[in-house]
């Protein structure tokens, strides 16, 4: 009787949702967006240590049907640089050992993390979707050429997961968000566990891995976690629940809630020069959401807001909303000097913004 009621509830949010998203063509510059296009689904994106270029992780799909890649790109030259597929490092793995095999052509990434290793060395995480659902661990390397990744071993998620962010811990290990279960069937363009998520079900949790094993880390549970950040000291997750429409901050290892702060459809975040969380938001509903799977040219035009979270307070600011032309769905947003850079998992660009100041 229950799995009927929610079925009846799911097919009515699935009726009452359906408004479609505008497609978007042309790479002009509109409503203070200045685009870059030639890329594929830029859905993440990290600030390397030079200050100027981003390391940009491009979507092939979420379930791992359609490749994807890493991309640079430098912020002064508006130069986008592809990265080729990846050798292995001949130093020791920084991964489970038994993971011996460098990702193969089916490499999908979606979220990506950058951190500084107690050794100096610069280490990237990205979930991987292409051939294994993993986190893959590269090092990152300056040469007189530029940047390139040399894989350094991978952690092979349970089974049944399915990953999207991941976010590396200061003394080591890493956690990392799981949204539903990969194996959750679909009706219509939604998964059951979405239809369950937006009920208020919970669906997933974060994932934490020690550097041996997998568990569940405490008072994670949330109706689709998306996006991760780790406080500085490791003793603390900003984990944004999805369907929830909260950015909820965690005690860890603990699992004790600390605050919440209110925020419609958070992806990822990313830290800011104030040290504060820049959450892209998506304020439209989970259908036209799903619309932006099927755009094969050009953005998807959903709307989206920035919202910056004080982590102490976890008070949220709205610095940024758009809707439409030149680029929508925003996934994350990331600071680089007086200026806002925002990718999307939909879509052939990224777009520029100047950063607002803050509010005193």
């Amino acid at each position: 009787m229950r799995a009927a009621s929610l079925l009846l509830v799911a097919l009515a949010l699935l009726g009452g949702c359906g408004e479609k998203v505008a497609p978007i063509n042309g790479c002009v510059p509109a409503g203070g967006l200045e685009p870059t296009c030639s890329f594929r689904n830029p859905e993440d994106m990290e600030l390397l240590p030079d200050g100027r270029t981003l390391l940009i992780s491009q979507m092939g799909s979420m379930n791992g049907d359609r490749p994807g890649s890493f991309a640079l790109f430098d912020t002064r030259s508006e130069t986008i640089t592809r990265l080729p597929q990846f050798t292995a490092s001949t130093e020791p793995p920084w991964g489970d050992p038994a993971c011996t095999s460098v990702p193969g052509p089916e490499f999908s990434p979606h979220g990506i993390d950058l951190i500084r290793r107690p050794d100096g060395q610069w280490q990237v995480l990205a979930v991987n979707h292409g051939g294994r659902e993993s986190v893959e661990f590269f090092q990152l390397l300056e040469e007189s050429e530029g940047y390139r990744l040399a894989w350094r071993g991978c952690a092979v998620a349970p089974a049944d997961s399915h990953l999207n962010d991941v976010a590396a811990l200061p003394g080591g290990g890493f956690v990392a968000t799981h949204m539903f279960p990969r194996s959750s069937p679909s009706i219509g363009p939604l998964s059951l566990a979405m239809l369950q998520a937006m009920l208020g079900f919970d669906t997933g949790y974060v994932l934490h891995w020690n550097g041996e094993r997998f568990a569940v880390a405490a008072g994670t549970r949330a109706p689709f976690p998306n996006g991760i950040q780790v406080g500085p000291d490791g003793k603390v997750l900003y984990e944004n629940a999805y369907m929830a429409g909260e950015v909820r901050k965690i005690a860890f290892p603990g699992g004790e809630l600390l605050g919440k702060a209110r925020v419609k459809g958070p992806d990822n975040s990313q830290w800011d020069a104030e040290g504060r969380l820049l959450v892209a938001s998506q304020t439209v509903g989970a259908m036209q959401m799903a619309a932006c799977f099927e755009v094969t040219e050009g953005p998807c035009g959903a709307a989206f807001a920035i919202v910056a979270v004080d982590p102490g307070s976890m008070k949220a600011e709205t610095i940024l909303e758009h809707r439409g032309a030149p680029m929508g769905a925003a996934t994350v947003a990331q600071q680089v000097g007086d200026q806002l850079y925002l990718g999307s998992f939909a879509g052939d660009r990224i777009v520029r913004a100047p950063m607002p100041a803050p509010a005193r």
